[in-house]
């Protein structure tokens, strides 16, 4: 009697969790990319991106500022396509025919939680223009970009750091073209 009821007991368990399963799929990771390059010029700058050791990955980073702001978080489903600097570096070409190299240190790319609900993303970054025949140093500036995000959540990360990648691009590009009418002015 004991041996029926025990079995009774694991059949109904093992119902129970195969019925819990039944039409609900485990997420399946996602790769994303800041989205679809729309102009290719072939007279683009010679631009490097260089990035911390810990920024070279795939996963989408965030922190939880009212909770434990030294905990860095990642997003398990959501993922970038490649490493993220490699996007970045795609994303970011700068078209111009000025005799300039441009380098960018990447510094900060992460979605920041203020509370459970309001987050915002970050993107820091310094660009420094060379001359393109001797390597001298031009100019150096820094870009410090933060937005808040559409929804706390991956698809509101990934949204708002499309929009910093064409805020950096459109700033880094303005900046550009002041350096360029200086070296035309002298």
């Amino acid at each position: 009697m004991k041996r029926l009821i025990s079995g009774l007991i694991a059949i109904s368990l093992l119902a129970t969790i195969c019925a819990c399963s039944i039409g609900s799929k485990p997420g399946l990771p996602v790769s994303h990319d800041l989205g679809p390059i729309t102009e290719q010029h072939e007279d683009g700058l010679a631009l490097t991106l260089n990035a911390p050791v810990w920024l070279w990955d795939e996963r989408i980073r965030y922190r939880l500022l009212y909770q434990d702001a030294t905990v860095i978080r990642y997003y398990h489903l959501d993922r970038w396509e490649a490493p993220l600097p490699a996007l970045l570096e795609r994303r970011l070409t700068i078209n111009s025919e000025q005799p300039f190299t441009v380098q960018i240190q990447l510094t900060q790319f992460e979605q920041q939680f203020s509370t459970l609900n309001q987050a915002h993303v970050v993107l820091r970054l310094t660009v420094s223009v060379f001359a393109a025949k001797d390597y001298r140093l031009i100019a150096k500036r820094s870009f410090n970009l933060s937005q808040n995000t559409i929804s706390p959540d991956a698809a509101g990360a990934i949204a708002g750091f499309i929009t910093l990648t064409e805020q950096a691009k459109t700033g880094i590009q303005a900046w550009l073209k002041t350096l360029s009418d200086k070296r035309h002015e002298s």
